[in-house]
């Protein structure tokens, strides 16, 4: 039996062998990382997670998944499923995003919410690691048409914290929504500032 890092609802669980949870904490032991915050008791969460501005993030992400036992699927750019990738990419959970057919993602995150208990997508929205002025809203359409809650989740490489933050409510006006989640982010420091 592997001690959790913090109580997960017990719908959330996934079923990660008692290795692979070994190996996660052992990832976020050894790098210094801790977690603050708590996974909360919904039965679907759009995790918007950032500011993600590094490959780093991908193993942060990982080692958080899988030392918590969580059952997450994940969306990224599609160009990270091809050369025989993509086997492994949708093993971990990877949901490819081809930004020319989105309705193509929308279709397989409803799926996927229809048929799983409970589930977290993460997702992060600047859509690449580099500087963004603007976010992307894929993840307000997301949680809309799936029913979702969405929570909001700041990576910290500063104080080597990931916070697992408040519930984000839209308000219904897309650039506001946008605005604020992006101004949330702006406290937390990336694993390259710059790109923040």
């Amino acid at each position: 039996m592997v001690k959790p890092l913090i109580e997960i609802p017990k719908k959330l669980r996934a079923n990660h062998s008692v290795f692979l949870q070994k190996i996660g904490k052992f990832f976020l032991r050894i790098t210094g990382w801790k977690l603050k915050g708590n996974i909360p008791n919904n039965d679907r969460i759009i995790l918007v997670a950032g500011p993600h501005t590094s490959n780093w993030d991908f193993l942060l992400a990982l080692a958080f998944i899988f030392g918590l036992n969580l059952n997450v699927y994940w969306i990224g750019k599609h160009t990270l499923f091809k050369n025989g990738f993509s086997k492994l990419m949708r093993k971990l959970g990877g949901i490819p995003v081809d930004r020319k057919s989105p309705e193509l993602l929308m279709n397989e995150v409803s799926h996927i919410v229809k048929k799983q208990q409970g589930v977290i997508i993460a997702i992060s929205p600047e859509g690449t690691r580099k500087k963004v002025e603007r976010l992307k809203s894929g993840f307000l359409r997301i949680a809309e048409a799936t029913n979702s809650q969405i929570m909001l989740t700041g990576i910290d490489f500063e104080s080597k914290l990931i916070h697992l933050g408040r519930l984000f409510q839209p308000s219904g006006n897309t650039e506001t929504d946008l605005l604020n989640v992006h101004n949330y982010f702006r406290q937390f420091k990336g694993k390259r500032p710059e790109y923040s």
